[in-house]
């Protein structure tokens, strides 16, 4: 197995080499895009199931449409678990 690993280690090293990065562009999604997208990403999510819906967008301005995506998906999940808590609650408090 290790001598496996030896030959297929700089094969994989070599074809990594190859990857490229698309070009800058000039009007990628940003910071608030990803805020956004984050927000609507289970709602994209299900409309992929139906639709060519792209539920992350690329290319994208790297750092800060990452962190407002994931910002925002996050504050997707808090909405929602602020909205069923009320119902979830009533399963666990009837019949005290």
């Amino acid at each position: 197995m290790p001598a496996r690993l030896l030959l297929v280690a700089p094969l994989v090293a070599v074809l990594t080499a190859c990857a490229t990065q698309p070009a800058a562009q000039q009007h990628v999604p940003g910071f608030a895009a990803g805020l956004l997208h984050g927000l609507i990403a289970i709602i994209a999510l299900a409309a992929s199931l139906y639709f060519p819906v792209r539920i992350y967008a690329f290319p994208n301005s790297g750092f800060w449409y990452d962190a407002g995506f994931v910002l925002g998906f996050a504050l997707n999940i808090v909405l929602v678990f602020l909205w069923l808590l009320p119902k979830l609650g009533g399963m666990f408090t009837r019949g005290h």
